[in-house]
């Protein structure tokens, strides 16, 4: 197997410079005083037994997490009378530990957790238990005992499909160049998804079948080192390359621009993650094959339940466990994904806009022959 990568498959993550933006939900006066608490580092606003919930956020790179996943949440534990308090960290594991450290000072109750890397998270959920305060691992894997809970899709299931999905594009056989998109190192995500994209690749690696020409994982997710990693690709192979697997549609879209800088946008094969706008419309366009979608207002929505009762001293218990360290587990509340193309694109569409995706913005101008079957009723509503 060949890879050019200069990260590797489980190198050491380097944060991205980024601006940093910060979500925080409150309510009345209450919501007031948590605002000027937050901004001047204050640790005396709340009494001991305020029924506050915090969530840490990794980085709000793809718009599901501040569009979808967090007013689910909110929604859901207002619903049972409790405030959100929610930060997000760019994807800079000393920003997190920060944002923790000042979600304690504000005596939450319990803390839902989506850690910038599941080692950084260790030891956030270290302080957390040392302070009396549960966390709820959420989207990205914490490998800790300590865990109350982990709600999450299977993000190696995500990366098989991945991987399968080529199989078909290339007529039922693995062959060729490949290209796998990774995304911030250290990630649960950006690791599971490539490690099930191997778990597919590996058996035709082997009998030479495929050569993988590069794996990298992108700082922050970037669309624009993965569009650089694309193109390098093609000029090492000379425009040889048979399919790119990219850990999110921001990637994706990078992918896509190198390929049609080349004329060959909707000849490789290209998937991503999170059925954004733009990367609906490029399903539609034929330029991007296939996307996932993971059902992340049930996630929001369960992980706020679970942080609703481990506020309330509850234990939380499920069907499933997820292995740590140690030769424990915890439970796990697994969420389903799935693939979203041009077929079951208005289903999609009638779900999920215009609270996360916009069916306006997607189908604006695509020519009448690439839109399928009812996407003009979803223009006239």
């Amino acid at each position: 197997m060949e890879n050019d990568s200069k990260e590797g498959l489980l190198d050491s993550d380097a944060p991205p410079q980024m601006k940093r933006r910060t979500f925080m939900t409150t309510a009345g006066a209450l919501g007031a005083a948590l605002a000027s608490s937050t901004l001047l580092g204050s640790r005396s606003v709340f009494a001991a037994d305020a029924r506050t919930i915090g969530f840490s956020f990794a980085t709000y790179t793809a718009p599901r997490f501040a569009k979808l996943d967090l007013p689910v949440f909110q929604k859901a534990v207002a619903a049972a009378g409790y405030t959100t308090v929610s930060l997000e960290a760019d994807s800079k594991v000393d920003r997190q530990i920060n944002d923790v450290q000042n979600l304690l000072g504000q005596q939450i109750a319990a803390l839902t957790l989506m850690a910038v890397t599941g080692e950084s998270g260790v030891g956030l959920v270290r302080q957390c238990k040392q302070a009396g305060v549960p966390v709820i691992a959420y989207n990205n894997e914490i490998p800790s005992a300590d865990v109350s809970a982990y709600v999450a899709r299977d993000n190696v299931a995500v990366g098989v499909l991945m991987a399968k999905g080529a199989e078909t594009f290339l007529g039922g056989k693995l062959r060729g160049n490949f290209v796998i998109a990774s995304g911030h190192p250290g990630d649960g995500v950006a690791v599971g998804i490539t490690k099930g994209c191997m778990q597919v690749l590996k058996p035709a690696i082997d009998r030479g079948d495929v050569k993988l020409i590069s794996q990298e994982f992108h700082e922050g997710w970037d669309p624009e080192l993965a569009r650089k990693q694309v193109e390098n690709a093609l000029t090492r192979t000379n425009n040889n390359i048979q399919a790119v697997l990219c850990n999110s549609d921001g990637m994706a879209g990078g992918a896509i621009a190198a390929l049609r800088t080349q004329g060959l946008a909707g000849k490789v094969y290209v998937c991503g993650l999170d059925a954004t706008n733009e990367a609906c419309r490029l399903i539609l366009m034929g330029e991007l094959t296939f996307d996932i979608f993971t059902k992340c207002d049930e996630m929001a929505q369960k992980a706020a339940e679970l942080s609703v009762q481990l506020a309330q001293g509850k234990s939380v218990s499920g069907s499933r466990t997820y292995p740590v360290p140690g030769g424990k587990s915890v439970p796990y509340f697994p969420i389903d994904s799935y693939a979203i193309n041009r077929d079951n694109m208005v289903e999609y569409l009638k779900k999920y806009s215009p609270a996360y995706v916009d069916a306006r913005t997607i189908l604006q101008d695509i020519p009448d022959d690439k839109l399928p079957p009812g996407a003009k009723d979803l223009l006239k509503s």
